[in-house]
């Protein structure tokens, strides 16, 4: 009986010491996702932050201070198809076409900064499992590769390119699936371009020097057509999507024009192509208020492309002008 009982207190010790293994086990691990799920990246240069500036900072011998109530738009291209499969943390698509939109009611004008997809910044990885296994420097693009391919991959890329912006925060994301381009095309009744490349190797119509209006494919083979096109580089392609995107906008601006409901009709329409944080009514009410506001140029930040180690192209932005650029949209010199 003695026995017995010896073996049942022993049997009992080991078990309250497995379970303490597994607490602190537990305890570890739970450590360890807080710790790496908090990893954000490191700022960018010396610049103060909007959202922990003072009221004012001092920038190359000025005194700047933040704009106040902007809405901030991030609209995304990705290279995914709808009803394409995402399989994994690692599949999301890439976004290839990156721009931010800033609405500034005060000044009535809407800013826009053109963001090039192999921008080298700061971005998160994810691991197989989903977790957040570290940052590291990489195509800005990339950043919405990891994620499911919807709102977990957007705010990954929202994430990366605030980081690029000296921590600027953005209220907003659009995303839009590739293929949705011919469809936003063809309902403000095509774009009206000159082609100065040659895309007849993927349409016989799209040959250099012709002027014509793109329908269905042809819209998206111009903005999206880029190693059989040209000198096949990503800065090429950038120039036709800023010309596109500038004669887009003329269209749509007229649509409104005749019709106030245009805007709801487009957004339902492209829906099925869509991935926002945006409800349809704000973005209704954003796109209508700005409507005649003041189109300021787009803002390019300078810096270098070049082939890395990999064999990929990258871009290295210049810090001062990437700093010049935050000072022009996000702040107003104090006189």
């Amino acid at each position: 009986m003695k026995r017995k009982y010896r073996e049942w207190e022993h049997a009992k010790i080991w078990v309250m010491l497995g379970g303490v293994a597994i607490l602190l086990l537990l305890l570890y691990q739970g450590g360890r996702w807080l710790e790496t799920s908090g990893n954000q990246p490191e700022a960018r240069g010396e610049y103060v932050p909007p959202q922990e500036a003072a009221q004012t900072v001092e920038f190359g011998g000025n005194t700047y201070r933040p704009k106040r109530n902007l809405t901030t738009i991030l609209l995304m291209g990705i290279d995914h198809t709808t009803g394409q499969q995402t399989v994994g943390s690692r599949n999301g698509g890439q976004a290839d076409f990156l721009r931010l939109i800033v609405i500034d009611p005060a000044q009535k004008s809407v800013s826009q900064l053109q963001i090039d997809r192999d921008t080298m910044t700061p971005i998160t990885i994810l691991g197989v499992l989903g977790d957040r296994s570290g940052i590291r420097t990489a195509q800005i693009s990339l950043s919405h590769g990891f994620g499911d391919g919807g709102e977990e991959s957007c705010e990954l890329t929202v994430e990366a390119v605030s980081n690029l912006l000296l921590d600027t925060p953005i209220d907003f994301y659009l995303a839009m699936n590739m293929d949705g381009i011919s469809e936003f095309n063809d309902l403000v009744g095509g774009v009206t371009v000159t082609l100065e490349d040659d895309f007849s190797s993927l349409d016989p119509n799209m040959t250099a020097g012709t002027t014509l209006t793109l329908m269905g494919e042809q819209a998206e083979i111009f903005v999206r057509g880029r190693h059989s096109v040209g000198i096949g580089t990503n800065e090429s392609r950038m120039a036709r999507q800023e010309q596109y995107m500038a004669e887009l906008i003329k269209l749509v601006d007229a649509k409104q024009e005749q019709d106030a409901d245009f805007v709801g009709v487009l957004y339902d329409a492209l829906t099925p192509y869509l991935t926002t944080n945006m409800s349809r009514g704000r973005l209704i009410n954003e796109v209508w208020a700005a409507k005649d506001y003041e189109r300021k140029p787009v803002v390019e930040p300078e810096g270098v492309h070049e082939v890395g180690s990999d064999g990929f192209m990258q871009f290295t932005v210049d810090e001062a002008s990437l700093q010049e650029a935050v000072l022009t949209l996000f702040y107003e010199e104090v006189k």
